[in-house]
């Protein structure tokens, strides 16, 4: 499972981030996304999401579903101040009005995990810093670059080494959504692109 404990700090980064608006090649609507997450509940038998990991990858090897996790914030209007919202109790989820949806997959003894964050706000590739920093390695520096260096909407851009894939996904009106691969080392570089690739085309929920 994608780890996301330290959402809070890419929080605190998402105040630096300028996100690009929506374009006319919409995959998702945030009403759509709220809905699957909430009626798949917590720890569903199944992703919300269809993914068809096996064809994401090269070789089309046999995959099993694994642990799946789905985070719903009680509101679905971002607070006014995000940051001061937290420091005043409020979890980060709820301080975005976010939706989480994060699924894993079993290939041959490893785990590609999928993480998909959503929120009416901009920034929200901003959310996933510490998992990227968990899975990478990489330092503060890099991920500064990397952040404000955020793939458009329908791109695809690899983390510094090339090991965990972002993809921005198109939403409807309002609101910005990314999608986190780390796919354990299974693919890399150039084929881990493509496995996002293919993996960002199967996202449609409207």
């Amino acid at each position: 499972m994608i780890d996301r404990r330290a959402m809070l700090g890419g929080v605190l980064i998402a105040g630096t981030l300028a996100m690009a608006g929506c374009t006319s090649e919409d995959s998702i609507t945030l009403d759509g996304v709220r809905k699957a997450a909430v009626d798949a509940g917590a720890s569903p038998a199944s992703c919300p999401i269809p993914f068809d990991v096996s064809a994401a990858l090269p070789g089309k090897p046999r995959v099993r579903p694994g642990e799946v996790e789905v985070e719903v914030s009680k509101t679905t209007t971002p607070a006014p101040d995000p940051l001061a919202a937290q420091r005043d109790g409020m979890s980060a989820i709820d301080a975005a009005a976010g939706m989480s949806v994060n699924c894993d997959y079993e290939v041959d003894g490893k785990t590609v995990g999928t993480w998909l964050f959503a929120t009416p706000a901009r920034g929200s590739i901003s959310f996933m810093a510490p998992s990227i920093v968990h899975a990478t390695g990489i330092k503060l520096a890099q991920l500064n670059d990397f952040l404000n260096d955020a793939p458009d909407p329908g791109e695809v851009k690899l983390t510094p080494g090339g090991k965990v894939a972002v993809a921005r996904v198109h939403v409807q009106g309002d609101g910005d959504a990314t999608l986190l691969v780390n796919p354990d080392g299974i693919v890399t570089h150039d084929a881990l692109s493509k496995t996002a690739e293919t993996l960002l085309s199967q996202i449609h929920i409207n």
